[in-house]
């Protein structure tokens, strides 16, 4: 969004966005195993099988949730080109990059995969949604962390601002619960991969969906902490300045 000259008026400054579609994905080590080989389709077809081979369990998620989103709404036709994608993981590739650290003390370079990097960092979520559905809009990672939701939902908005883009997917992603992984980076088997997946476009003229409000200086954050309760049952940290509300 472009900067207001008069900073007297940002305080009553909103944008608004309707989320017309959205679906949360949960799944455990066992379930993600078969959701890595078949996470859904899109246009009747999978994604090729090595999309995920060497995907971070978040992405898998957050793949997952999107294709169930698409889903939910009927869209498995639709083209996807020109929208957006923001990717809020929370702290994506924390468990395998402990092993990996553990690997290189021992083995130098030789004991660290190239596939590290381009698929357990902050991007790696977003670009793999983007080539998934043939998206050649803009896509890119945010936060990393605690607060994640809030920042992944002021820059999907941004994109939306004065209808720049036909939409954009918000996919918001964690461990549930955050443990200690073993010496080898897996997780304990309790652990859940969790995608929650939001598909925001601009306001129509008409029509009832949801419409999510962002406001500059108001304390209510509501649905805010419903969409983290929905991710993980664990309210972000208040922000002030930012605040996120749902309303039909």
């Amino acid at each position: 969004m472009k900067p207001l000259d008069d900073q007297s008026l940002a305080r009553g400054c909103a944008v608004c966005c309707e989320v017309a579609t959205d679906a949360i994905v949960r799944a455990n080590q066992d379930s993600l195993a078969e959701l890595r080989r078949n996470p859904g389709l899109f246009h009747g077809k999978p994604p090729p099988a090595s999309l995920l081979k060497h995907a971070d369990e978040q992405t898998v998620a957050g793949l997952c949730a999107v294709y169930r989103a698409i889903d939910k709404a009927d869209w498995q036709t639709s083209c996807f080109r020109d929208w957006g994608v923001v990717a809020a993981p929370r702290f994506l590739g924390r468990p395998a990059m402990a092993a990996a650290l553990q690997r290189f003390a021992v083995e130098g370079a030789w004991g660290v995969s190239p596939h590290l990097i381009p698929h357990r960092s902050l991007h790696s979520l977003s670009g793999t949604i983007s080539q998934a559905l043939k998206i050649h809009g803009p896509n890119f990672g945010v936060g990393g962390g605690p607060g994640a939701t809030v920042e992944a939902l002021l820059a999907a908005a941004a994109l939306l601002e004065g209808k720049q883009l036909p939409g954009a997917w918000v996919v918001l992603t964690c461990l549930d619960p955050e443990l200690p992984p073993d010496e080898a980076g897996r997780m304990p088997p309790a652990t859940q991969a969790v995608g929650l997946a939001l598909a925001l476009t601009p306001i129509r003229a008409s029509g009832s969906r949801l419409r999510l409000h962002i406001v500059d200086g108001m304390p209510d954050a509501e649905t805010l902490a419903r969409i983290e309760k929905e991710l993980r049952g664990y309210p972000s940290r208040d922000r002030q300045g930012a605040v996120a509300s749902t309303t039909p």
